[in-house]
């Protein structure tokens, strides 16, 4: 068991993420108690535990206390079995939001020595986040405080996958409808003071395409009538099971030209022990799609999975490679409140080795480069998810969403609104995550 007692809770809350993230797989096996005191100059810590009993006296100087803590504890473990160095002391959702400044106001090489001595980020992960951050080069320095995105949210799926813990409802015609009907006002009932186009659009979920042609038909003309169009149009295909050929067809026709498809994995015996439907036929609705005429594909994959292995995850790489889509997305997995893992208290005890290296080294000799990355807790492997994609593909909204470049108006159920201001500060807007309320239109005033 962790103890850590300290006066300020944010604090308190700061290390004990460090630690979770830092020994993702038996931080509730440690025995350890930490005493923490702050001064005005000076951090007195107090470390009591299995083989470890120090104290120390750290000069604050200008820096926020957290970092000196974790630096501290960085250095006292990280030569322990299980300690995951990646990324050093950063243990918060966007890595790159804080390093891309570092980036921005010094050489490379000064950049990494910066790196290493305040946040212990080995040469290694530097060399990648430098890659990450030259990819979205063009997407920074052409978004401003008037540029936007829209996302809307679908909460329906034709089954709950087991490792799924979002605000998912099963395929309900009735509710779907009424979905539809709400979700629709509120697009209409929108003001918003922009005056150009979105620079991107996203339809996720869930997965959009399980409430039917038209339904999802009524919802994208909402959006075309309410934004006109968008450079980058992306609607979430992710199960094969809620696709037909006149849906691709009329998304396809009303302007979206990136969709995902998403395998999960291409190892059949995992797949048909996560509630959800094989990929036998995923290569016909694949081709089908590139037939039609989608610019770019994404493909989802989850590295983790119950009974996969580090084997079984390079070969579903490597199968995903030779479709050759525009995009790749490699996930760990993480154990979420409200999903069947969690609650049945999965364990994964496998063995991946270096598979993070292996495939990141396999990605990029494929020709994809990572464009952008967020690190998730709960994580059976560690807790980056990165996305590829072959030159020229990267996505816009992947980027500005995950490092907060731009305002993101936000419709459905859970859906998040975001408007940047003058002083880079975000005027945020949540909507509710209760399904009934969301129909009722609790969320705005209907006309």
């Amino acid at each position: 068991m962790i103890i850590i007692e300290c006066e300020n809770e944010a604090l308190k809350k700061s290390v004990f993420e460090f630690f979770r993230m830092k020994f993702p797989k038996d931080y509730k096996t440690l025995d350890l108690k930490l005493e923490i005191k702050v001064e005005d100059k000076f951090i007195f810590l107090e470390l009591k535990g299995d083989k470890i009993n120090t104290s120390d006296k750290l000069n604050i100087e200008n820096e926020k206390a957290h970092f000196i803590i974790k630096r501290y504890l960085f250095d006292l473990f990280s030569n322990y079995s299980d300690f995951d160095a990646s990324f050093g002391i950063l243990t918060g959702v966007r890595p790159l939001k804080l390093i891309s400044k570092v980036f921005d106001s010094n050489t490379y090489e000064d950049s990494v020595k910066i790196l290493f001595e305040k946040y212990r980020i080995k040469r290694v992960d530097s060399d990648f986040l430098y890659k990450i951050y030259k990819n979205q080069k063009n997407v920074r320095k052409n978004s401003n405080v008037n540029d936007y995105n829209v996302y809307v949210h679908i909460p329906f799926c034709p089954s709950r996958c087991s490792y799924c813990s979002f605000d998912t409802t099963i395929e309900n015609k009735v509710k779907m409808e009424a979905y539809t009907e709400t979700l629709i006002k509120e697009i209409q009932n929108y003001k918003y003071n922009f005056a150009e186009k979105p620079k991107s659009i996203y339809i996720g979920g869930g997965t959009p395409t399980s409430i039917g042609i038209r339904n999802l038909e009524k919802i994208i003309d909402a959006i075309l009538e309410k934004f006109i169009s968008a450079r980058e149009f992306t609607v979430e295909c992710g199960r094969i099971d809620s696709l037909n050929l006149e849906i691709l067809q009329m998304l396809r026709n009303k302007g979206v030209n990136r969709i995902s498809l998403n395998p999960q994995s291409f190892n059949e015996e995992v797949i048909a022990k996560l509630n959800r439907v094989s990929n036998e036929n995923f290569a016909y609705w694949f081709l089908k799609a590139k037939e039609i005429g989608f610019d770019v594909v994404n493909m989802d994959l989850i590295m983790g999975l119950p009974n996969e292995s580090k084997e079984s995850i390079l070969k579903s790489i490597k199968k995903a490679i030779e479709f050759s889509p525009e995009n790749i997305t490699l996930h760990t997995l993480a154990l979420k409140n409200g999903s069947k893992l969690f609650e049945n208290s999965y364990i994964n005890e496998e063995d991946y080795g270096n598979l993070l290296e292996e495939s990141k080294k396999l990605m990029i000799d494929s020709d994809y480069e990572p464009y952008y990355i967020y690190r998730q807790k709960k994580s059976v492997i560690s807790s980056e998810n990165i996305g590829y994609a072959k030159k020229g593909y990267s996505s816009i909204y992947n980027i500005v969403m995950m490092e907060e470049l731009e305002s993101i108006i936000g419709f459905g159920l859970g859906a998040s609104t975001k408007i940047l201001d003058s002083k880079g500060k975000f005027n945020r807007k949540l909507n509710t995550k209760n399904l009934y309320d969301y129909i009722r239109g609790d969320n705005f005033e209907i006309k």
